[in-house]
């Protein structure tokens, strides 16, 4: 049986969003802003929510713990890293700021399939590529996550490779063939980097909403 304590949701939203222009997280699409569907997506797969922020604090005014890195200029990397170091929770479910589509099923998913085969990363393979942020991590690979970090290694998957304790990190795959057809048809995994992207997304919530 899945188990919720000790889980919490990190929202990734430190990024510099270069390719938008603007602070992505922030964007309207639909009748939200992009940070506020992922927060809606992780509070139903998780009592606590939290927000890593990157190098300052940032949306104060959602009323969430914020997390910043202890270590800047880093990445989403350090930014998982912290948060895991913040909280007292074994598991963190974990999701960039940018999925309009994102629903509960999805990190319930990763949380279940983690949890069941005892993994400490499970990340979702979408229809495009696999997607180490759209993952749940166990606070078992910190140490793996740390040593990748202070060898200069600043890419999310980049202490998969690494060993705890003599032991190699259990990596699952959860595929997009696995969630409902529901989920498969709406593209959960749906993310927006360029205007084009975010153009094209704000249409079809229009047309969703019409």
């Amino acid at each position: 049986m899945m188990k919720t304590r000790g889980v919490v949701g990190v929202v990734l939203c430190g990024g510099e969003s270069s390719r938008m222009g603007e602070d992505k997280a922030r964007l309207q699409v639909g009748e939200r802003a992009l940070v506020d569907h992922v927060v809606g997506a992780l509070s139903g797969a998780c009592e606590e929510v939290v927000l890593a922020c990157g190098s300052s604090p940032r949306y104060e005014d959602r009323g969430l713990k914020l997390v910043m890195d202890s270590n800047s200029g880093r990445g989403p990397l350090e930014g998982i890293a912290s948060c895991l170091e913040a909280t007292q929770a074994e598991w963190a479910l974990v999701l960039a700021c940018d999925l309009p589509r994102v629903t509960p099923e999805l990190p319930l998913s990763l949380l279940k399939l983690a949890q069941k085969e005892g993994l400490d990363v499970c990340l979702f393979e979408s229809r495009r590529r696999r997607e180490p942020l759209m993952a749940v991590y166990r606070k078992t690979g910190l140490p793996a996550m740390r040593a990748a970090l202070s060898s200069g290694r600043r890419r999310v998957d980049s202490f998969y490779d690494l060993e705890v304790d003599g032991e190699s990190l259990k990596v699952g795959i959860l595929r997009e063939s696995e969630l409902t057809q529901a989920a498969r048809e709406l593209d959960v995994a749906r993310n927006l980097n360029t205007p084009a992207e975010l153009s094209s997304e704000r249409a079809y919530f229009a047309g969703v909403a019409s």
